[in-house]
């Protein structure tokens, strides 16, 4: 028995080699093919990589108030920054898909005379995909409707609060490890937009997104964001 666990041993420490190596190896192949495939999509005289620009206009709605009866009326557009990379990849003449990463600033701003000015700003990575049809399409420009969804991550934000009659300003930001509330920091919902590519190196875009996910779980109002995105694409690999 002593001979025999030494070479018992021995063959586990081989076979464990031999596992080892071969998941390399198929995790090497498994990269290449992806990393290939990735330039020859890129390389297609079909497929365009953008920079997108644009701003979006937020005005969420409460979960408890969706029609807006309660709360439309103090209720206003926050603006924000969105920006990002994309990648539209066509199939033919008027199909196409596009996949985009973006940073998008997102949130509410609410006025309240004579309390004063709350602007709550939710920065988030946010990842839309969508499918597109070209209503018509020449050498170098072209009309896309799309439709599609989108799932994004609060990262980080602040809440802004102006008093109406001191006008002093107050900000303090979002603490996602506060006991005494549950934000929700996943977001994901459905879009849908227009695009207009001009020249040959920009387009026109506007999009109207909204959220199926309440920003908060427990002890805080939560709402659903909705916005208006706008702005320009600048086509930098085709």
């Amino acid at each position: 028995m002593p001979g025999i666990l030494p070479g018992f041993f021995y063959i586990c420490k081989k076979i464990t080699e031999a596992i080892t190596y071969l998941t390399y190896q198929t995790l090497k192949t498994s990269l290449l093919i992806l990393f290939m495939s990735f330039f020859a999509i890129i390389s297609s005289a079909q497929t365009f990589f953008k920079i997108k620009t644009g701003i979006n206009f937020s005005r969420p709605v409460y979960a408890y108030d969706f029609n807006n009866k309660l709360t439309e009326d103090y209720k206003k557009n926050k603006t924000g920054f969105c920006g990002g990379f994309v990648l539209h990849h066509f199939f033919n003449e008027i199909l196409s898909v596009q996949a985009e990463l973006l940073y998008s600033q997102k949130g509410l701003k609410i006025v309240q005379n004579p309390y004063g000015t709350t602007i709550n700003t939710m920065n988030y990575i946010e990842m839309p995909v969508s499918g597109q049809y070209s209503l018509f399409k020449t050498k170098n420009t072209f009309l896309n409707i799309y439709i599609g969804g989108y799932t994004a991550y609060w990262i980080s934000g602040a809440y802004k609060i102006t008093d109406y009659y001191t006008g002093e300003t107050v900000s303090t930001k979002v603490d996602f490890n506060n006991a005494d509330y549950s934000y929700e920091r996943i977001d994901a919902g459905i879009s849908a937009g227009l695009s207009y590519r001009f020249n040959d190196n920009a387009e026109l875009y506007l999009v109207y997104s909204h959220g199926m996910i309440e920003s908060a779980k427990e002890n805080v109002d939560g709402f659903l964001n909705r916005l208006f995105s706008f702005g320009i694409n600048f086509i930098v690999l085709k």
